[in-house]
C-alpha cells in the first residue's frame, strides 16, 4: 500500500478560512500524504474534514529560448475525514493520492468542520 521511501517535501499551505483548524505538519511520500491537524479554538470541532487541493504546472513557449512564466493549475481535489478534535487536541491524516493526482508539484490543504454550538453556561433551571 504505502512505500517506505519518503519522494519528497513539496510546498503546502493551509486555508486561512479557518484558523482555529492548524495543519502542524505534512509530508509528501510517492503515492500519499500524511500529516497532524489541531484544534486550536475553544470549542469541540465535529466532523473534521480536510480538502486537500492539488495543483500542477503548465508552462507556455514563446520561442525556443523564451518561456512565459508558468501557472499553477488545480488538477483536483481529495478529501479525508478526521475524528472530532477537543480544544487543543491533534489528529493524524493520510490521502492516499489517486493515480492522476500524483504528477502534481504542489497542494494546499482546506481544513472544515462542524464547531459544538452549546456553550459553557449552564441553562438556569433547578
Amino acid at each position: 500500500m504505502g512505500l517506505t521511501f519518503a519522494f519528497s517535501l513539496l510546498p503546502c499551505a493551509t486555508s486561512a478560512a479557518n484558523k482555529d483548524l492548524v495543519i502542524l505538519n505534512s509530508e509528501r511520500w510517492i503515492d500519499t500524504l500524511k500529516g497532524t491537524v489541531k484544534n486550536v479554538s475553544a470549542k469541540r470541532a465535529e466532523d473534521v474534514v480536510i480538502v486537500v487541493r492539488f495543483l500542477g504546472e503548465t508552462r507556455s513557449h514563446v520561442g525556443p529560448y523564451r518561456r512565459k512564466p508558468t501557472h499553477r493549475q488545480e488538477l483536483g481535489r481529495q478529501t479525508v475525514k478526521v475524528t472530532a478534535l477537543d480544544p487543543g487536541q491533534e489528529a493524524p491524516f493520510e490521502v492516499e493520492i489517486a493515480e492522476k493526482y500524483r504528477m502534481a508539484t504542489s497542494f494546499t490543504f482546506e481544513p472544515h468542520a462542524i464547531w459544538d454550538a452549546r456553550g459553557r453556561a449552564r441553562s438556569g433551571g433547578r
